[in-house]
């Protein structure tokens, strides 16, 4: 029969094998102290099980993070400016943080000049949602629509609105600086109507609402991209 010892080593080989490294070094380092002898099985588990899924968690996290590609990184929800002169409404936001918004497939709209903190309060909630759990990207609009015609030209568009369909979250940053072209508007119309199914996005613009439809062409498409993107919104 083998000793304790050996018993530890078989059992952290195969937790390593199965993919759970930390659990396999926890295991080792209460085996190792000798309080640990006096604590119940079930609480030396729950240690484990605990270490393990948090670093886990941790790891995706960063990972979805890195992949968002936010253009301030270091944004976070807890440091938003609300300066009288911001006019943003804390109680909207503290509603969005608790991620409702996803779940019931709302979009938020952000609005703003220049130097009211836009970028930085679109990059924290992109921040926060992952932290929760969740999927999103940050893209700002000129390079949404440059990925998009560069994939169109690959022959790969159906397959790049796949990866866009699956994120939970869609950031639009700079929305509608400039008019549109009409093949502009159609790629955002494929956006929009992706993402009213069933998926949130947050967009950010200097303009305000009622100057949009002047910007996507003032036509049945701009009719359709609004009817998508602000029916059902959140407003700051």
């Amino acid at each position: 029969m083998t000793n304790s010892t050996e018993r530890i080593n078989e059992l952290t080989q195969y937790l390593r094998q199965m993919r759970l490294p930390i659990m396999a070094d926890r295991l080792i380092d209460l085996y190792s102290d000798p309080l640990s002898n006096k604590r119940s099985t079930l609480d030396i588990l729950e240690e484990i099980v605990i270490d393990e899924y948090q670093s886990r968690r941790h790891n995706t996290i960063q990972r979805h993070l890195k992949q968002a590609k936010l253009s301030q990184p270091q944004a976070h929800v807890q440091e938003i400016d609300y300066s009288p002169s911001r006019k943003l409404n804390k109680d909207t936001i503290d509603q969005l943080m608790t991620s409702q918004f996803i779940t019931n497939h709302r979009n938020i709209i952000i609005q703003g000049a220049t130097g009211t903190g836009k970028s930085y309060i679109t990059n924290a909630l992109c921040r926060y949602v992952i932290e929760e759990g969740y999927t999103a990207r940050y893209m700002r609009m000129y390079d949404l629509l440059t990925e998009m015609v560069q994939a169109d030209l690959e022959d790969k568009l159906t397959n790049y609105l796949k990866k866009i369909a699956k994120l939970d979250v869609l950031v639009i940053d700079d929305f509608l600086l400039t008019p549109t072209t009409q093949d502009e508007q159609k790629y955002l119309m494929e956006i929009f109507e992706l993402r009213s199914r069933d998926r949130s996005l947050i967009i950010s613009s200097q303009m305000e609402t009622g100057e949009w439809h002047k910007k996507l062409g003032g036509g049945a498409i701009a009719d359709a991209i609004l009817d998508r993107a602000i029916s059902n919104s959140y407003h700051l």
